[in-house]
């Protein structure tokens, strides 16, 4: 394997899914305004709804490592947290932070590969009954491969 850094794409954002509630519902209860949201059904009904849910997302526009995205995007979410679990409790809302990268990207950063999360951060998604899911894509790995 080469000691040279793999290149990454990644971003980050925060989101709340619901069948039953509008973004704007999100937003109106919340108090924040959202980067981005989608309609239910908006791109097709058959053979199955596209997006399968009402979604409203706030995601960090600054490049980095995923790591400091996550924490932005925690910050601009924690005012609301209680807000974020009285929905979730409802029982048709879901929340969760999505972390996505795709490795050997040619437009991605270097030395962007770890990322954690502090205990804070660990306690504010489950004080808000939001998951943590990360998408991870593969790139041409024959660059790093042997000789």
């Amino acid at each position: 394997m080469s000691d040279s850094p793999w290149k990454v794409q990644q971003y980050c954002y925060f989101w709340l899914a619901s069948e039953a509630l509008t973004a704007e519902q999100v937003t109106e209860h919340l108090g924040i305004e959202p980067d981005r949201t989608s309609v239910m059904g908006s791109r097709r009904t058959s053979p199955r709804v596209v997006p399968a849910a009402h979604r409203w997302e706030i995601q960090c526009e600054t490049h980095g490592r995923i790591g400091e995205q996550a924490s932005t995007v925690l910050a601009r979410i924690a005012p609301a947290a209680g807000r974020v679990r009285d929905l979730v409790d409802r029982g048709d809302v879901a929340a969760g932070l999505m972390m996505v990268r795709w490795f050997d990207d040619p437009k991605g950063g270097y030395n962007a590969m770890g990322w954690w999360m502090s205990a804070e951060q660990i306690q504010l998604l489950a004080s808000m009954g939001a998951t943590v899911e990360s998408d991870e894509y593969p790139g041409d790995f024959t660059a790093h491969s042997p000789l």
